[in-house]
């Protein structure tokens, strides 16, 4: 699995004490079915939809990256089923594209078309922005030019300016 527990915070939206919570690394390898040999479950999560946010760290420990997950979990903590966005022809277009070794200029914007829908479907629901902004890691250092911003300004957090009024 790309990442590593160095450069890499898990949060987890916990609904019941309406918090980012972090989630262990190790954790979050076995429940996505990356670790060795155990299913992929989330011991002590409820039945439902969840949403996670991985969070990639620069060697500063500014925030760099921010990618949102959304799952449902089952009654037993496995996971279900996860959001992409897309219709089956869609997802299908997706991967075809995928696959491409020399994907034309519009075979690259429909897949960045397509990837938009699976990222928008990821977002977590605008109750969780507040408290997350409390949980972020290294969010006061992030750079303007890193990719958490396309993370951040979907869910309406926007860069300070450095302007004067």
């Amino acid at each position: 699995m790309k990442g590593t527990p160095d450069n890499t915070v898990i949060l987890h939206w916990d609904e019941c004490h309406t918090a980012w919570m972090q989630l262990p690394w190790r954790d979050w390898v076995r429940f996505r079915g990356f670790g060795r040999g155990g299913p992929s479950l989330l011991t002590g999560a409820e039945a439902g939809e969840h949403y996670f946010l991985v969070c990639v760290l620069g060697d500063g420990g500014e925030l760099a990256n921010v990618i949102p997950h959304r799952y449902v979990l089952s009654t037993d903590g496995r996971l279900v089923h996860g959001f992409d966005g897309l219709g089956a022809s869609e997802r299908e277009e997706y991967y075809r594209i995928q696959t491409l070794l020399l994907p034309t200029i519009e075979d690259s914007e429909r897949y960045n078309e397509l990837g938009s829908c699976g990222f928008t479907a990821n977002l977590p629901p605008l109750h969780t922005v507040q408290p997350l902004l409390r949980a972020l890691p290294g969010l006061a250092g992030a750079q303007h030019s890193a990719a958490c911003w396309d993370f951040l300004s979907a869910i309406g957090i926007c860069r300070a300016t450095t302007r004067a009024n």
